[in-house]
């Protein structure tokens, strides 16, 4: 997702939920000047700021992010939208050491 994807999703979602970048960034506690750069495409969020502004905005990140029509990508990605970090953070670790237990199967 480039710079130009992402202030369009902004800039979008602002305007279907009838919100300013000042409303944005209050509820952010950010600067308006923050949300402004990004809806002119001179600066992106980062990724947890970014969800952030999709969970406010109603913006489903799983139709941007990801160009599968996997069912069970799908099913993974809702899910992490809604763990919290701590969650996510056990979900990352457990999806890594199944990858090292698929690489030695493989080898072996």
């Amino acid at each position: 997702m480039d710079k130009l994807e992402i202030k369009t999703i902004i800039k979008d979602g602002l305007r279907k939920n009838h919100m300013t970048q000042a409303q944005l960034a209050s509820v952010l506690d950010i600067e308006r000047a923050t949300v402004n750069r990004w809806c002119v495409g001179k600066a992106i969020p980062e990724a947890d700021t970014f969800l952030k502004v999709c969970r406010i905005l109603n913006i489903r990140m799983d139709n941007y992010l990801f160009e599968s029509d996997d069912p069970l990508e799908s099913q993974l990605i809702r899910l992490l939208i809604h763990l919290n970090e701590n969650q996510k953070e056990a979900f990352y670790h457990m999806l890594n050491q199944m990858m090292e237990l698929l690489e030695e199967k493989a080898v072996g």
